[in-house]
């Protein structure tokens, strides 16, 4: 009886990357390399929501029970 192994994966998928099309591998490396729009950190935007005091209150709490649920196993 045959076991069922990666050969014919490993055949199949390097079949496959030897017949990939140029131009849509340049067309996905233009895609990846476009910067994203430059964003100011996340911080940064809640305290500009909520003011100062809220932000550092809400980040701080929600940090806190993070690492307390940590401890608790």
């Amino acid at each position: 009886m045959k076991r069922a192994g990666p050969g014919p994966i490993r055949r199949g998928m390097s079949a496959a990357l030897d017949r990939r099309d140029p131009k849509r591998i340049d067309l996905l490396l233009a895609h990846c390399a476009e910067a994203a729009p430059a964003r100011k950190p996340v911080f940064e935007r809640l305290r500009e929501k909520v003011g100062a005091e809220l932000a550092r209150v809400l980040v701080f709490a929600l940090s806190g029970s993070q690492r307390r649920s940590a401890r608790r196993g």
